[in-house]
């Protein structure tokens, strides 16, 4: 008899806005089919998806290296409805912002079927201190900042409408969004 799906979530994502999620689908013979999916609760939903096949004794180093974050708090579980209601409401909520998720999200997704969103009562709170917030990844170039920065700026309005963190170059300089810069993937 096969498990239920289980959610593993970042246990400071809520706090940080920031974090690994991975909805772990139990299969007969000890086979694991999992969708990993880095959220970002402030702004630009999925950033980062994938999926994984896996035999069950390796869900926990799955479920380390994406939920971690540096941390030594274990990952926090929930089930499978509680995982899929939050990655859809924070892909609904980055898509009203202008941004669609990661280009393979859809394929992670797939461990998400007939999972039912409903069964979860919980409601998830995107956005920081009520309104987007775009913190700039270590991977993120100028010129896609300035993208990110210039659709929130035409969808909400300038700051204060949205709050934004974009470090350059590893120092403190922080830049004021080009009007011309082209629109985000």
């Amino acid at each position: 008899m096969a498990l239920l799906p289980k959610t593993f979530c970042q246990s400071n994502l809520f706090v940080s806005g920031f974090g690994g999620v991975v909805i772990a689908r139990y299969k007969s013979g000890g086979r694991v089919e999992a969708g990993v999916f880095l959220l970002d609760m402030f702004c630009m939903g999925v950033k980062n998806a994938f999926f994984v096949r896996c035999h069950e004794s390796e869900v926990g180093e799955v479920v380390e290296r994406a939920c971690a974050g540096g941390s030594s708090d274990p990952a926090t579980e929930h089930s499978g409805a509680w995982g899929r209601k939050l990655i859809e409401d924070g892909v609904t909520y980055a898509r009203r912002l202008g941004f669609a998720p990661h280009p393979d999200y859809k394929q992670a997704a797939r461990v998400m079927g007939g999972i039912n969103p409903k069964e979860c009562s919980e409601t998830f709170v995107f956005g920081s201190a009520g309104k987007p917030m775009f913190i700039a990844g270590p991977n993120d170039s100028e010129a896609k900042c300035k993208r990110i920065v210039n659709i929130l700026t035409k969808k909400l309005g300038p700051p204060p409408a949205f709050d934004y963190i974009v470090a350059l170059d590893g120092s403190d300089d922080f830049f004021t969004a080009d009007e011309n810069a082209d629109e985000a993937e």
